[in-house]
């Protein structure tokens, strides 16, 4: 074996050949002929003897400038066809090793395919190169050319794989996909093949990341080049422009300049991507189109600042430099919205502009804009800290044309600052529809729009129900106009305050939605909590505000709305001496301010609150409606358990009413346990079992047991 392996690759397959031609497979079983053959095997890399025999009679019909199929291959044994049926499962196996390549790939009958040895293959033969052969198997259905570039972008992030086997595969792949047009339009534009497999490369990137693909050069060249000589020289041609693909404006060179190093890019032109892409191009090829100057805002912010949350530095620096690009396309396809253009001409700088575009889209969604946040989102590294600053000291551009200005904020985690839009900055933005957004920071989560109040039935004795029949028809916009009308003739305060008190689960609150609902009201809830701060003077701020908003509201209504204080008595409470701490003064404050909102009120407010004994006196005097929620009649509690168990029989509901001191809340809360038991025991609850679940509706006072010392 060791003598056999002295020679070369060539003189084992030659003398293979001379054993094999005209053989008719016969009388190849010597001792000697065995040694030749494998010597082919094993300086080649094949694994039996049979694909030994055929590559043996490929390669020689190669070299005589032939390709071959099953019945050259007969002729070349002197045998057969069906003496080479055997063969086939060699035959393919080399073709999957690449070690043949079929030609016209789109043949499926196998005794009509065509088969050369790889020129690779030939040629590392002849410089008696060791030969890997590379075992990436490709399937035989037809691919199309996006997934052509996949599997060649595989193979190249194959860290198994050197140059040589990724050139075999590629040129497998290409032979067996002669049919694709793009393929065969490189190859001839495109002779050398790893520069073809640099663009399959940048093609599939390309597609990854929507049109914006871009690989770092080295660990490109790394990934492609074994040999550091190659990788160099190939490195230096895309520097130089001297590459082809660079020549043919496919490909361009581009590098990042940052505080730390200088990182070397290429990527896809857009002559390079049309060649790839095709007609595909308009569908790759993100559309800015818009109707108005919401949806061109709403694009921009996802194009630019969305994408990025999802990116580091890199990749935030990487869609910066499509900035220029990018905002000239969206430009001009959005012509025709005059505000752009405006814009456009006013704020040239194009991060700028997304920024002021940023803090309009976040005004919009009513949410707050971070400066630091932002201008690390939006801005190059390099112009971060620069850019901070100016905003920070006044001089940005922004602000000299008085588009934007810096709003800071306090909260448990510090000072919090925010870029937001002028008065001016709307206008400029948004023309007659920056009303809207002036000087309005209501939150649309306060506004309770009475089409959203599902409407119920309330039961109450007869004497709540005329007080609440009263205030119903007093609240009717007909009746309010008139009623405000007279009020205002007779110099009398045109505001409504109404007090709603009594015991939890009466109903106060369920009033309050459905007077609204019958009378198409919305609501505008003050969230009592948020208007308590830790913060000195914040407090007062924040209960003047509520009232600033309601009127701002009410302005933009047809129909006033109310303003709800639901559990009023933390606001509206008995003031205390301000002498005794801080916060007694700050409440106090606040009660002050209240008094004098609704000395002054021009609309409708109502408080519930089931404290009515902490309330000041000041405020009762200030209520033109004070209504008592007692405890439901036995005839109104009998009605609200038929109402919410319609099962019940009258005799029951009675029962129930006469036995328990329910409210309704109370009473409504019995009613969902049993529909929970009817679901899971899949049947209707029996009185005996409503009266079990009565009994634990009620917290015991007199059954608990004693914790503590005796």
């Amino acid at each position: 074996m060791v003598k056999a392996m002295t020679k070369t690759s060539i003189q084992f397959i030659k003398e293979a050949a001379k054993k094999l031609v005209n053989s008719k497979l016969q009388r190849l079983n010597a001792v000697k002929s065995q040694e030749i053959f494998k010597g082919v095997m094993q300086t080649v890399g094949l694994e039996t003897i049979e694909e030994v025999y055929i590559f043996v009679a490929q390669f020689d019909l190669t070299c005589r400038d032939r390709i071959s199929n099953m019945d050259d291959l007969s002729e070349y044994f002197e045998c057969s066809s069906l003496d080479m049926l055997e063969y086939i499962p060699a035959l393919k196996s080399l073709e999957r090793k690449g070690i043949l390549v079929r030609r016209h790939g789109q043949e499926q009958n196998i005794f009509k395919q065509n088969f050369a040895v790889n020129d690779a293959i030939i040629n590392a033969i002849i410089e008696n190169q060791t030969i890997k052969i590379s075992q990436i198997k490709t399937t035989e259905v037809q691919i199309d050319k996006y997934e052509f570039c996949e599997r060649i972008t595989d193979a190249i992030d194959d860290d198994d794989l050197v140059t040589n086997d990724l050139i075999l595969f590629t040129q497998k792949l290409e032979n067996n996909n002669s049919y694709i047009t793009f393929v065969n339009q490189l190859k001839k534009e495109v002779k050398n093949i790893l520069d073809r497999i640099l663009f399959y490369n940048l093609c599939q990137d390309n597609i990854l990341y929507d049109g914006n693909g871009r690989l770092d050069l080295c660990d490109t060249m790394k990934n492609i080049y074994s040999s550091t000589s190659q990788r160099l020289k190939a490195k230096k041609s895309i520097i130089e422009e001297e590459n082809i693909l660079i020549k043919l404006g496919w490909v361009e060179y581009e590098t990042d300049d940052d505080d730390d190093d200088d990182d070397e890019y290429i990527r896809l032109t857009e002559k390079g991507k049309n060649f790839f892409y095709g007609e595909d191009m308009v569908a790759i090829s993100e559309s800015y189109k818009c109707k108005d100057i919401y949806s061109y805002i709403k694009k921009l912010h996802n194009h630019f600042h969305n994408r990025r949350q999802y990116n580091s530095d890199e990749g935030i620096d990487r869609l910066s430099n499509n900035v220029n690009r990018t905002l000239f396309k969206m430009d001009q396809e959005n012509e025709h919205i005059p505000e752009v253009a405006r814009i456009t001409q006013l704020i040239p700088n194009e991060f700028d502009r997304i920024l002021f575009y940023t803090a309009a889209n976040d005004m919009i969604e009513d949410e707050q804009t971070s400066l630091s946040y932002e201008i690390k989102t939006i801005y190059p590294r390099g112009e971060r800290k620069s850019v901070l600053n100016e905003l920070k000291n006044n001089s940005n551009s922004l602000q000299k044309k008085d588009l934007v200005e810096i709003e800071k904020s306090s909260s448990m985690f510090g000072e919090e600052t925010n870029i937001i839009l002028t008065d001016k900055g709307k206008e400029l933005l948004l023309g007659e529809d920056a009303a809207l957004y002036i000087n309005d920071s209501i939150s649309n989560k306060q506004i309770l729009s009475h089409n959203n109040i599902v409407e119920k039935r309330l039961f109450f004795s007869k004497e709540m129900d005329e007080q609440l029949t009263f205030l119903y028809n007093s609240l009717n916009e007909k009746n309010y106009q008139n009623l405000c009308a007279r009020l205002e003739d007779k110099k009398l305060p045109k505001g409504i305050a109404i007090l709603l008190y009594g015991e939890p689960g009466t109903g106060k609150t369920e009033s309050v939605m459905q007077i609204a609902k019958a009378t198409g009201r919305d609501i505008v809830h003050v969230d009592i909590s948020e208007t308590k701060t830790c913060w000195f003077g914040e407090s007062e701020k924040l209960i003047k505000k509520v009232f600033t908003d309601y009127k701002r509201v009410c302005e933009k209504s047809k129909i006033k709305p109310i303003l709800l204080f639901n559990e009023a008595d933390a606001v509206f409470s008995k003031r205390k001496d301000v002498n005794s701490s801080n916060v007694a003064q700050t409440e106090n404050a606040i009660q002050n301010i209240i008094l004098e909102e609704m000395e002054k009120l021009d609309g409708i407010l109502i408080a519930t609150t089931n404290l009515s004994e902490n309330l000041d006196n000041a405020f009762e005097r200030r209520f033109l409606f004070k209504i008592r929620f007692e405890k439901p009649t036995e005839e109104a509690k009998t009605n609200i358990w038929m109402n919410k168990l319609p099962s019940l029989s009258i005799e029951d509901a009675q029962t129930l009413a006469c036995k328990y001191d329910f409210s309704g809340g109370q009473i409504d809360n019995i009613a969902r346990k049993a529909l929970m038991q009817e679901i899971i025991k899949g049947e209707k609850p029996t009185i005996t079992n409503l009266i079990t679940i009565c009994g634990e509706e009620k917290i015991s006072k007199s059954n608990r047991n004693k914790v503590g010392f005796n």
